[in-house]
């Protein structure tokens, strides 16, 4: 079998003929590639050579791809794509990427991460810091993912390491104007808890406490008629808004209950034993994972988040 070498044009025209397949244009691939168009008119006939085949069909300044620049061109971007983002992944693990991307949900993102953001471009002065949000965890195993936070436990992200960010605790909580409406629910009044509205959190695979599990051990069966959300921040804002009773969670909704904007109601809490947890790849730069672990794990932000 020949080598890559050996049966490869030169990887340099390949290059050349990417940026000007993507650009449809001689003279703006030379201006991306810092070289003469002539340079760039060169190397694709040289390939064209090599190949044996047209790569463009030109109608004056106008070029159009042929039947097998198409092909090319998807498997260049395909190939050398591939592994530029492996070269990207191998410097960001070293420490040497000009960019951190850190994956979370959005809840998240804006109740904890972001009011610790600042404090982040600290620690991280040359890097861009990109933010990726998603309430699913699909995305968070890119290679373009530093650093994610994830609800669940260790054996749910095999191969990869973890820091236990927050235990899981949660208690029911809502707007003072809420609890003016029901006064019984500071006493865990069954009446109380069978007439106020309840926000429910849409069910999921990770396991998540739910009013069913809160009302068990009281013998109470919650309302299942109020509203449902499949993300945690606008259900928050709902209960901000005092139209509904929400589960908060330790963490979370700390900031509102400091600023009086929610209430707790009740002085006992639940768990499902699972926590959130920093995430990141094995390989990653140890000393930049732990900079920013140490600002996530800070429990006191300059600033506490505020819904309007």
């Amino acid at each position: 079998m020949r080598s890559l070498r050996q049966s490869l044009p030169p990887l340099n025209a390949l290059a050349v003929f990417e940026a000007a397949a993507r650009h449809r244009s001689f003279t703006r691939a030379a201006a991306e590639l810092n070289i003469a168009q002539s340079a760039v008119s060169r190397h694709v006939s040289n390939l064209e050579a090599d190949l044996g085949v047209t790569l463009f069909m030109r109608s004056g300044n106008r070029l159009a791809l042929t039947g097998a620049g198409e092909t090319l061109a998807d498997a260049i971007l395909s190939g050398l794509g591939r592994i530029r983002d492996s070269v990207e992944a191998i410097r960001r693990r070293r420490g040497e990427a000009d960019s951190f991307t850190i994956a979370c949900t959005y809840a998240m993102a804006h109740d904890w991460l972001m009011p610790r953001f600042g404090m982040l471009r600290a620690v991280l002065p040359k890097a861009q810091l990109r933010l990726i949000t998603s309430d699913t965890y699909q995305s968070f195993d890119a290679d373009e993912v530093d650093l994610s936070i994830r609800y669940g436990e260790p054996s749910d992200w095999p191969g990869l390491r973890h820091r236990k960010l927050l235990e899981e605790e949660v208690f029911p909580v809502c707007a003072p104007a809420m609890l003016a409406q029901f006064p019984g629910l500071a006493e865990d009044s069954p009446q109380a808890w069978r007439q106020a509205p309840l926000l429910h959190f849409a069910p999921d695979a990770q396991g998540r406490v739910d009013w069913l599990d809160w009302f068990g051990d009281l013998g109470i069966a919650p309302s299942q008629d109020g509203p449902m959300f499949s993300a945690y921040t606008p259900m928050l804002q709902e209960a901000l808004a005092g139209r509904g009773v929400v589960l908060g969670w330790r963490g979370i909704v700390d900031p509102y209950l400091e600023t009086g904007q929610l209430v707790r109601l009740a002085n006992r809490s639940m768990t499902s034993g699972h926590a959130f947890y920093v995430v990141h790849h094995p390989d990653a730069c140890e000393s930049v994972i732990e900079a920013v672990i140490e600002v996530l794990a800070n429990p006191e932000p300059p600033a506490a988040p505020v819904i309007s």
